[in-house]
């Protein structure tokens, strides 16, 4: 009797990652977000304050305010720590992995869902999300919860699933806003053109379900412009729905078919069966373009409904395109975008890789790299890259020492460093020329900028030697000094 069915090596494989998603949790926060939402999740438990997001070098990374509120519930709860404020998404991470093994297993059969729970947690990219505390971690985990209660419900028509689906789109719209709606709203969109679907579609009475879903995010955004004046509201409109469609954020841009490449390298080791889809849906394509009333069946698909059955491939696909391929088209290119496109291009692979002939064989194969791969990382590559970030501690203990405990910092030139924040953990005023003007005190900025002043004549006392701290998020050292201006 063979001891390592599939559903024993997965339950082995999800205790692996599990120890690795949660060994060296304790590491110094990563800048920026992870540091900003720390920084906005413990103001939060301090002030009793859930409306206001207010924290240095952080306001970029505002966002709906569930993942902070879930942080500050567990600072409260368990302390303040790094290990706190990444577990959560650790664990969103791991229940991401087993959604993914189970709508595989639904799907398909037993082995199917190892290969999908595979690929999915022991590539490059996808398990270092549950090392650091980002809301893309939570909102992948509930697009895949509302994706797999869609599966659900399309085979079912069962109104737990539709409910299921429906809180998962009110939740990620409160962590993170319009991406779940473009996921989760997209498919049903495209599952419309389905004849056979389409029925089961309209029973999930959107006219009802989506207001209901988004009355959470509507209640919290009244009291925020009650609060503020509506300052947050219009700013986030700005940013995350006019900014992000047209114009690049933090620099971040690329063409059509970023992603596509991009997808070579954070797949790895399972590479090879992503090109080998690749190929497949390239020919796939080619024979359709050679179909001589392809234009027609695209007319009445759209006028009739595609009379085809769903197939769990073609359910698939669909996932795909608005998890994936919309943002192509985006002139802003992140990675973590296509974040929730992972778990179901991970089942197509899996597919994919359960049709080769020697599919053992390339499993363990890949499988072997892998887990060598995530040693590498977790032994070598990930204590060095922590190392870089104490220096952020480091400034923060120097800074401590020489200025009064109850006096405000002030910070000159933009510098970026939340992390620091966190850890100094007292008053930081960000200031600009005007300001800089009109403020006495102690001053954080770069020595260039001290050299300056001094040349303009400006009295600035030196406090210390000027410390350097490497910014890894830009990939420069900044040479930081602190410098007292007396009137």
């Amino acid at each position: 009797m063979q001891f390592f069915t599939p559903k024993r090596t997965f339950f082995l494989l999800f205790l692996i990652l599990s120890v690795y998603l949660f060994w060296g949790n304790v590491s110094p926060l990563i800048d920026q977000d992870e540091a900003a939402y720390a920084g906005f999740a413990r103001t939060m438990a301090e002030t009793g304050d859930y409306l206001n997001m207010e924290f240095p070098y952080s306001e970029p990374h505002r966002k709906p305010p569930l993942h902070f509120w879930i942080t500050s519930f567990f600072f409260q709860t368990f302390g303040t720590s790094e290990f706190v404020l990444r577990l959560f998404p650790t664990i969103c991470i791991l229940g991401t992995a087993a959604l993914t093994y189970h709508l595989a297993y639904v799907m398909f059969n037993s082995r199917t869902a190892l290969y999908a729970f595979s690929i999915l947690s022991f590539s490059l990219y996808f398990p270092l999300n549950g090392k650091i505390a980002l809301v893309d971690s939570l909102l992948v985990f509930f697009g895949m919860l509302g994706f797999v209660n869609l599966h659900h419900f399309i085979r079912t028509s069962k109104w737990i699933y539709a409910l299921l689906f429906w809180c998962s789109v009110s939740i990620g719209v409160l962590i993170k806003g319009p991406p779940i709606l473009i996921f989760l709203g997209g498919t049903c969109f495209l599952l419309l053109f389905f004849a056979k679907i389409r029925p089961i579609i309209w029973k999930l009475h959107p006219w009802f379900g989506l207001p209901m879903a988004l009355f959470p995010i509507f209640l919290w955004g009244y009291f925020s412009w009650q609060n503020d004046g509506g300052i947050l509201i219009r700013w986030m409109v700005d940013w995350y729905i006019l900014r992000r469609a047209t114009n690049p954020v933090f620099g971040q841009s690329g063409p059509p078919g970023t992603y596509l490449v991009l997808f070579v390298i954070t797949l790895f080791p399972w590479t090879r069966i992503y090109l080998s889809f690749l190929k497949e849906l390239f020919w796939r394509f080619v024979s359709h373009l050679n179909s001589k009333e392809i234009k027609d069946s695209i007319f009445s698909s759209f006028r009739n409904g595609i009379l085809l059955p769903l197939s769990p491939r073609s359910f698939l696909m669909i996932g795909l395109v608005f998890s994936w391929i919309f943002y192509e088209f985006l002139s802003s290119k992140l990675p973590s975008y296509p974040l929730s496109a992972y778990p179901i291009l991970s089942i197509l692979l899996a597919e994919q890789l359960s049709k080769k002939h020697n599919q053992i064989y390339l499993y363990r194969l890949y499988l072997t790299t892998s887990i060598l791969m995530i040693l590498v990382i977790g032994i070598i590559v990930l204590p060095k890259f922590n190392e870089m970030r104490r220096e952020t501690k480091s400034l923060a203990e120097i800074a401590k020492g020489r200025i009064q405990t109850n006096e405000t910092l002030y910070s000159y030139g933009g510098l970026g460093i939340p992390s620091f924040a966190f850890y100094f953990h007292r008053p930081i005023k960000e200031i600009e020329w005007n300001e800089f003007m009109k403020v006495n005190g102690s001053i954080l900025m770069t020595d260039s900028d001290r050299i300056l002043f001094d040349s303009m004549g400006f009295k600035l006392k030196q406090m210390g030697e000027p410390i350097s701290l490497y910014a890894y998020d830009r990939n420069k050292t900044l040479k930081l000094v602190l410098v007292k201006k007396e009137p």
